[in-house]
């Protein structure tokens, strides 16, 4: 080994090793134009490319949501689901990433602090859960929150001794009237919504005829109609939620006419009337379930589950569960509850010495509290199966002076007539006038070519028999020519 490299050492040294030639190499020049076309690329490179961090990946089913009020200053992850019937609140927070006792305390503190006090919230119902890094990286629920209509949110939110405080947040809200004119093409109901309102309203609507049965099936097409609603609007002018109806007009093949929401101040209840303040035939309806065939009628009987000889109180009609209750004239709420043998039940004080009883019912309607007023053809409750039953059914019960009367075979008076009380009737006045300036004079096409009479007052009895016969004349006529 030292011989070798004595030998290259010696092969290596010398005044040969100072020359080195050049084979096939760029010449000096073009050397020196790379080497300065490198360097002025890196000075660019480096003059204008910055390094920007990585966009982080989205995580699916959480949301960054500012909840400081609940986390105590610092932002939560959220978490968002729907309430099903099939699952409880607390099974939905937990699925969320809830530990089990914080979902139980949680969805208690909500059910409490509920309109409907100690109920179970309802299928549907928006539910949110926020969380924060616990001990161990686990999440810990931090807060809660369920949107029960659109204006009231309840809120729970962990306290400092780890139990969970729930309240009632309710957006300022006011109310706004709307003129919505539409004709039919296919529906009433399809032909409110297309003009912004709701399935409701068109409902209130097709009741203020019940001359035409028509009517609450769908209406005929190129009927027309011309409402003002109430709009539950928030502070921003953006619409929450519809409200009632405040005025009627309708144009149809079998029934026309106007109509007017007033409430006298002697009875507190809304009722509605015609241009000259008086109000419809009957202020009760027999058929709080719409087509829903009687199945029991009124008078003693043997009791289908105990056997005895009694007497049944009232007429039941049969219809699905859910099938909607609807109160059969404008009152005062007076108890909703549950009843030996009614099961859940609602009863409602109108005018002139009348009760109704609503029996067997699955639920209330939202928002149905005692002591609120409701208006004939209302939405008050639904049809079910509680309590001493066979099957689904709604039971419906008419009381006079306290005394239970044959909803069927009930002679019931007529409507009010304000014309009869001059202060009440100049009030009135006031009221319609106020819609019709709200309507302006921008009447729809309708309206021009129509008699003023016909969609400014209710057919009496005999014009809607006397329109009937005429339609069906003229359907029944040849159409030959001369």
């Amino acid at each position: 080994m030292h011989r070798l490299l004595a030998k290259l050492k010696g092969r290596f040294s010398g005044p040969a090793a100072a020359a080195v030639q050049r084979i096939g190499g760029l010449s000096p020049l073009a050397e020196r134009a790379a080497a300065v076309a490198i360097l002025t690329g890196l000075v660019l490179l480096f003059a204008f490319v910055r390094a920007y961090p990585a966009t982080p990946a989205p995580t699916p089913l959480t949301a960054l949501a500012d909840n400081r009020d609940v986390t105590g200053g610092n932002p939560a992850i959220a978490r968002t689901a729907t309430l099903t019937a099939s699952v409880s609140a607390a099974d939905v927070f937990e699925i969320l990433g809830a530990a089990p006792h914080d979902a139980a305390a949680a969805a208690t503190a909500l059910r409490e602090a509920a309109p409907t006090r100690g109920e179970r919230l309802r299928a549907g119902t928006p539910l949110t859960a926020w969380f924060e890094p616990g001990p161990g990286g686990a999440d810990r629920l931090t807060g809660v929150s369920a949107r029960v209509s659109p204006t009231s949110t309840l809120m729970a939110s962990r306290r400092a001794d780890g139990r969970f405080q729930a309240s009632v947040l309710t957006a300022r809200t006011e109310t706004v009237l709307q003129r919505l004119t539409g004709e039919i093409d296919t529906s009433l109901t399809e032909a409110v919504l297309a003009a912004g309102g709701s399935r409701a309203q068109a409902e209130m609507l097709a009741a203020l005829y019940p001359e035409d049965p028509e009517l609450a099936r769908g209406g005929r097409p190129g009927e027309r109609f011309d409402i003002v609603v109430e709009m539950i609007a928030d502070e921003r002018g953006n619409i929450l939620e519809p409200g009632d109806l405040v005025f009627a007009a309708f144009n149809g093949e079998v029934t026309a006419g106007s109509w007017y929401r007033f409430t006298p101040a002697d009875t507190g209840l809304p009722e509605f009337y015609d241009r000259h303040g008086a109000a419809g035939d009957e202020f009760l309806s027999r058929d709080p379930v719409r087509g829903a065939p009687i199945t029991s009628g009124f008078g003693n009987r043997i009791h289908p589950i105990t056997g005895d000889y009694v007497l049944h109180a009232g007429i039941d009609f049969r219809a699905p569960i859910g099938t909607p209750v609807r109160a059969a004239g404008s009152g005062l709420v007076t108890d909703m509850r549950w009843g030996e043998g009614y099961g859940w039940f609602i009863r409602i004080r109108h005018e002139r010495g009348y009760e109704t009883v609503y029996a067997h019912l699955s639920g209330f309607a939202p928002k149905l509290t005692p002591g609120r007023t409701v208006m004939r053809g209302d939405l008050i409750g639904y049809v079910g199966d509680s309590g001493s039953t066979t099957g689904a059914h709604l039971h419906y019960e008419v009381l006079r002076n306290g005394f239970y009367v044959n909803p069927a075979s009930l002679a019931l008076p007529s409507g009010r007539d304000l014309s009869r009380d001059a202060e009440i009737l100049k009030a009135f006045a006031e009221q319609r006038d106020m819609i019709d300036t709200l309507r302006g004079a921008d009447i729809p096409a309708y309206a021009e070519a129509e008699p003023e009479e016909t969609l400014t007052r209710a057919p009496t009895r005999a014009e809607r028999r006397e329109t009937a016969v005429r339609l069906a004349s003229t359907r029944a006529a040849p159409s030959g020519g001369r």
